[in-house]
């Protein structure tokens, strides 16, 4: 464990640390101001997942498995064993005026429950269970639910019964959550400007600070279009804003907050992007992140 930069330096001389860079592009439809997408399924490097598996079924991710056909997290030096993994870098650029300004989250995707009906507006059963590994007792773990195919026209609002850190079984979403219309692919649909929308992560009920996992989901009416969901379980690490055009920004996350986030084994990395201004369709996305383990 790097406790002291004595740590920190001797590590980093013994090679104890790895440098990604990574490369992402976005789809063929432009982003809209102020809500939030997922990395994941965009083509670059690394490479795009398609959120494989039984529909409603738990898929668990790892960084060396992936989704079971892709290994399609960030690298991030391989599993360290009895050492601990920090991340202490990273860079952030988009080429395009309109990748600026925006928010990339660094997110550690744990498990996510694919092929749910956005077109059904009854209770849809998940099966399964997340593994808890990296984060025990589903510590700090947050939901998001992504359009895999774009959503139609009627307005709907969204519920579901989870678990929390504690165990409690049958918790449920505070208030009001509602889902964009014609949401498109990856649009994380309960974010955004509108009433009854959020940030990235699905609100939690009052005192809770982690899902364990997740029994059903529930869409208050149909979209009024064929169309599918995949629902994301995840932690957040870190987050890096761009400001500027053709201007890498850089984060020191060993003397700015947060202080050296620890990286688990096989955590399956990637990020969300949050729309700052409309992002312009096939936009891209570089940057880097460094870990050093001790």
């Amino acid at each position: 464990m790097i406790q002291s930069i004595d740590n920190l330096y001797a590590a980093n001389s013994a090679g104890q640390r790895n440098r990604t860079d990574f490369n992402k592009i976005t789809g063929a439809a432009a982003y809209t101001a102020g809500r939030w997408y997922e990395s994941f399924s965009l083509a670059g490097y690394p490479v795009a997942t398609t959120f494989p598996g039984t529909a409603l079924a738990c898929v668990n991710c790892s960084d060396s498995a992936g989704d079971g056909t892709n290994r399609f997290g960030i690298p991030h030096g391989g599993n360290v064993s009895t050492l601990v993994k920090n991340l202490v870098a990273m860079g952030a650029l988009s080429t395009a005026a309109t990748g600026a300004p925006a928010t990339l989250k660094l997110v550690d995707l744990v498990s996510y429950w694919p092929g749910i009906d956005m077109n059904q507006a009854s209770v849809q059963n998940l099966s399964g269970t997340p593994t808890l590994t990296r984060w025990p007792n589903g510590a700090g773990l947050r939901l998001s639910l992504v359009a895999r195919s774009t959503t139609g026209g009627t307005a709907h609002n969204l519920q579901l019964s989870y678990t929390n850190q504690a165990g409690t079984s049958g918790q449920a979403l505070p208030g009001t959550v509602a889902c964009t219309t014609g949401a498109i692919v990856p649009h994380i649909l309960h974010s955004g400007v509108a009433a009854n929308n959020f940030g990235p992560e699905l609100p939690l009920a009052s005192g809770d600070t982690g899902v364990q996992n997740v029994a059903n989901i529930d869409l208050s009416a149909a979209s009024a279009s064929a169309s599918t969901a995949v629902l994301l379980l995840y932690r957040v690490i870190a987050d890096i804003t761009i400001s500027l055009q053709n201007v890498k920004s850089e984060k020191d996350l060993v003397s700015q907050f947060p202080s050296m986030p620890v990286i688990p084994d096989d955590a399956c990395l990637g990020f969300l992007i949050g729309a700052g201004a409309n992002i312009a369709a096939a936009t891209t996305f570089s940057g880097n992140i460094d870990t050093v383990w001790g």
